[in-house]
């Protein structure tokens, strides 16, 4: 993870201020081939391939975590609220594919330059990959501060 973000250090610059994450987001293929140039440019190309073979290391270890600790923090047979969680302990596990499609995607752009199909293949993943993320995440810290509330509230009576 300390590797990704001293790379990604090398891939941002006035043009890419959002270095990889922004080369996931671009959507057109326009931006992609901007940040390609000022990548090109700036010679951090390679810290780009470099970051995305990276990240196909982590491509199972953050779903496998977020899914765990979404469930080990919903409570069995309660409410919506668990139920949630209990969902998002097997939806984040999505992620894995998602990702992989992005990686792909930014990887041949890399290797044959920008195209529409590729920017939106890569967009969309990245898009549904960070919402489910981010969900688990609310809900992780969520949960935490629930429980520990309901022990102040307990410990109150």
């Amino acid at each position: 993870m300390v590797k990704l973000r001293h790379i990604d250090g090398f891939l941002k610059s006035p043009s890419t201020p959002a270095g990889i994450v922004g080369f996931e987001l671009a959507f057109t293929r326009e931006r992609a081939a901007a940040m390609l140039h000022a990548w090109t440019e700036n010679g951090a190309l390679a810290s780009a391939r470099e970051s995305l073979h990276l990240d196909f290391a982590f491509l199972a270890l953050y779903p496998v975590s977020l899914g765990l600790g979404c469930r080990m923090l919903a409570r069995r047979n309660a409410g919506w609220f668990d139920r949630v969680g209990q969902q998002l302990s097997y939806a984040v596990f999505a992620c894995i594919p998602l990702d992989a499609t992005e990686n792909l995607a930014l990887l041949r752009m890399l290797d044959v330059g920008a195209s529409s199909s590729s920017t939106r293949i890569a967009g969309i993943a990245a898009t549904i990959k960070f919402a489910l993320v981010f969900g688990a995440v609310v809900f992780l810290i969520a949960a935490q501060l629930r429980g520990a509330l309901s022990g102040v509230f307990r410990g109150a009576r």
